[in-house]
C-alpha cells in the first residue's frame, strides 16, 4: 500500500513555520509510525512492558506511554489508542524498526502480534480555529478534553495537548482524504517540524534514536503527563522507576525553552555553560526552529540549574542563550 503522502499534494506553499506560531493548519503525519498490537493478550503483553496502565486506554481515551529497558530508561515513547479492534503504539518512525524488532523478542508464548501498520491508514492532524471548525461540521463534533477520544464515521479522533484545540485522526485513506481535501481549502498545510513544535509547546517528548536509553521516565516528565502508573504492578524496568519516585531520586528535569543564535540543534545534543566554575549542561530531547528565530526545545537539566534560570537566562558556551519558558503543567511539588 501507498503511503498516504503521496496522495495529500497541494499547490499551496507549507506554512510549517507559520502553523505553530498561531496560523491554522492541516498535518500529514506519516513522519510517525504505527505498531499495531491484537491478539487475547495484548494487553496483558503492553501492561508487563509499558510504563503506563494500557487498562486505561479504552475506546474513549487515549495516553502517552513509553517502554524501559531493564535498568529504567526509556528506550521508546509512544501515544498509545485503540482503532479498529487494535492497540496501537504511536512513535516517530526513526524508531520503528528497533522498536517492532526488540519487543517482539517479548512476545514469548503470550497471543500477541506486533506489526507495522504505518501504511494502513491515513493520519492527519489540525490546529487552529478555522482547521478544527472545518473537521467539526463536518464530523459532527469532536473530543472534549485532552487525551478524549471519539469515533465516527469511521474515524478515530484524538484530543492532544497543547494550549491551542489540537486533534489526530486516522481512518481508512478513502474514508479521511475528503476531509484533508476540504480542511485543506481553509488551512495551508502544516509539516513535522511544526508539529513537533506544537508537542514542545505540550511539554511532550518523543524519543529519537539519538536519545533512546538515555533517561528514566520522570526525567521526560511522563509521571506528570500521565505516562507513568506507580500501582498497575511489574513491567520491564519498573523497580528503577519506582525507586527513583519513591526515594526522591529526581535531580534532573525536562523543560521547556528558547534558545537564540544561529546554531542548529538536533536531540541528543548538549547544551553547556561555564558558571562558577562549573559545568553546567542541558541534554536536549526535542528541538525545532521557532518562527522568531533560534530553536524551541525541552531540554532535560538538573533541578537546581533551572530553579537559577527562573531568573535569568544561561548563557552558553557557544554564546547563544537558553531561556526558559512556561510548561503547560506543574512540577512545583517534586522541587518544593
Amino acid at each position: 500500500m501507498n503511503r498516504p503522502t503521496k496522495q495529500m499534494t497541494s499547490d499551496a506553499q507549507p506554512i510549517g513555520e507559520a502553523s505553530a506560531a498561531g496560523r491554522d493548519a492541516v498535518f500529514d503525519l506519516t513522519h510517525l509510525a504505527l505498531i499495531a498490537v491484537r491478539g487475547a493478550d495484548a494487553e496483558a503483553f503492553l501492561q508487563g512492558q509499558l510504563t503506563s496502565d494500557v487498562r486505561a486506554v479504552t475506546e474513549d481515551r487515549a495516553g502517552p506511554s513509553a517502554w524501559c529497558s531493564p535498568k529504567g530508561r526509556v528506550l521508546s515513547s509512544f501515544l498509545v489508542f485503540r482503532h479498529d479492534g487494535a492497540i496501537l503504539l504511536q512513535l516517530p518512525a526513526s524508531q520503528l524498526d528497533a522498536t517492532l524488532k526488540r519487543m517482539r523478542m517479548f512476545v514469548l508464548r503470550a497471543d500477541a502480534i506486533l506489526e507495522d501498520v504505518s501504511d494502513a491508514w491515513m493520519r492527519m492532524g489540525v490546529v487552529g480555529a478555522q482547521a478544527v471548525s472545518c473537521a467539526e461540521d463536518r464530523l459532527g463534533g469532536l473530543p472534549d478534553e485532552p487525551g478524549d477520544v471519539a469515533r465516527t464515521r469511521g474515524i478515530t479522533v484524538i484530543r492532544l495537548a497543547g494550549h491551542r484545540p489540537r486533534f489526530e485522526l486516522v481512518a481508512e485513506r478513502e474514508t479521511l482524504m475528503p476531509l484533508w481535501e476540504s480542511c485543506r481549502r481553509v488551512a495551508g498545510p502544516g509539516d513535522a517540524r511544526a508539529w513537533s513544535r506544537l508537542d514542545i509547546e505540550a511539554g511532550v517528548a518523543s524519543i529519537e534514536p539519538s536519545t533512546s536509553d538515555a533517561f528514566v521516565p520522570q526525567m521526560i516528565n511522563l509521571d506528570r503527563i500521565g505516562g507513568v502508573s506507580f500501582t498497575k504492578g511489574c513491567y520491564v524496568g519498573q523497580e528503577i522507576v519506582a525507586r527513583t519516585q519513591h526515594l526522591g531520586r529526581i535531580k534532573r528535569r525536562m523543560y521547556r525553552g528558547h534558545v537564540s543564535g544561529a546554531r542548529t540543534l538536533e536531540p541528543g545534543d548538549t547544551l553547556q555553560a561555564s558558571a562558577s566554575g562549573a559545568t553546567v549542561k542541558a541534554e536536549i530531547v526535542n528541538a525545532a526552529p521557532s518562527p522568531g528565530g533560534g530553536f524551541e526545545v525541552l531540554a532535560v537539566m538538573p533541578i537546581e540549574t533551572a530553579e537559577t534560570l527562573s531568573e535569568t537566562q544561561l548563557r552558553l558556551d557557544d554564546g547563544a542563550r537558553l531561556a526558559l519558558e512556561d510548561l503547560p503543567y506543574t512540577l512545583e511539588d517534586e522541587i518544593a
